[in-house]
């Protein structure tokens, strides 16, 4: 009983930051996710409309297999990170469940895509960023990504009545502002100790 007479109101105080600090989720510790998607959203769309518009190449659409590039980077990222967490929060869940079934959703429109066509496709990529950016700017209170989820999910809104080569430059815009925008704007979160 002699170490409960030495625990005072600091060390109270510490243990009840310590636990909160290691439940808090910060948006911050994700944004190289935001970077890699945006910037290479960005890149593929670009060479697309260039290689399919400009330079009339066909079967300019395969510089989209890329892309599974950036899906072996994203689960090993995730793979090293789980590692690395202490503990699984209830924040984290939320987010797992926004951005998994985002992308359960984006795989199942990609096999779909070749029955409907791709341009009927696209505008629901533009529709899926947006949603989960807005689900996930107005769980984190993070302004950036709630207005670039509207402004995501406006583009694809718009692109429903633009022929395709017009999509691929409503997507590049959509994730500029859905992805691109909101990371460069993220600060990592003051911890308590902080505060």
């Amino acid at each position: 009983m002699e170490t409960d007479k030495n625990w005072d109101e600091r060390d109270s105080i510490h243990l009840i930051r310590s636990m909160v600090e290691s439940t808090r989720y910060s948006i911050y510790q994700d944004r190289f996710l935001y970077f890699m998607w945006g910037y290479l959203t960005l890149g593929v769309a670009a060479a697309h409309y260039l290689m399919a518009f400009v330079l009339e190449m066909p079967q300019a659409y395969m510089v989209w297999t890329v892309m599974a590039f950036g899906a072996v980077v994203h689960f090993l990222y995730l793979g090293k990170r789980k590692k690395q967490a202490m503990v699984k929060t209830y924040m984290g869940r939320v987010m797992a469940g926004i951005w998994g079934g985002m992308g359960m959703a984006i795989i199942v429109l990609l096999f779909g895509a070749f029955e409907i066509g791709w341009h009927a496709v696209y505008p629901f990529f533009m529709i899926l960023y947006g949603t989960a950016c807005y689900a996930t700017g107005m769980t984190l209170r993070y302004k950036a990504l709630i207005w670039g989820g509207i402004g995501s999910t406006l583009c694809g809104f718009w692109a429903f009545y633009q022929p395709f080569q017009y999509q691929l430059l409503l997507l590049m815009l959509a994730v500029v502002v859905s992805y691109i925008i909101p990371a460069h704007l993220m600060k990592p979160k003051p911890t308590l100790a902080d505060v």
